[in-house]
């Protein structure tokens, strides 16, 4: 699902964890660990199609990708701070910010690290905040 997620905006992988974490009795770490890896497999996907590797049809979130693209080149030392705060917060969304920081060619681990770290402590706090609000 981190996979499916990551690729498709209409799949909400968060959803798709407050549901796990409020239907089954499985332990946040691997949960949380798989649907990380997956989804950063999938942004790593739109990192590469930013970067001229593959082609994505990107339709109407082209314009995103565009004012993400130009927020970076505006202020090219806070890159790695958008990416860990979209990474974390979905704002701006981490869908756009992903093809962007392709686009504005940061180096890939520079992406893969911060970005990965982010979206393990959302959905960290998603499974977690699921689990408690059902108690």
């Amino acid at each position: 699902m981190g996979l499916v997620g990551g690729l498709v905006p209409l799949v909400n992988i968060e959803v798709y964890l407050a549901g796990v974490a409020v239907l089954s009795k499985s332990e946040a770490g691997p949960v949380v660990l798989l649907t990380t890896i997956g989804h950063m497999l999938a942004k790593s996907v739109l990192y590469l199609s930013g970067r001229g590797v593959l082609r994505l049809p990107l339709g109407r979130g082209q314009a995103a990708i565009d004012r993400a693209v130009a927020a970076l080149h505006r202020h090219p030392r806070r890159a790695d701070a958008l990416v860990i705060v979209s990474a974390v917060t979905g704002l701006p969304p981490f869908y756009g910010t992903s093809i962007a920081a392709g686009l504005f060619q940061m180096p890939f681990l520079r992406f893969l690290i911060p970005a990965t770290l982010g979206r393990l402590v959302r959905f960290a706090l998603v499974f977690w905040l699921a689990r408690v609000a059902t108690r």
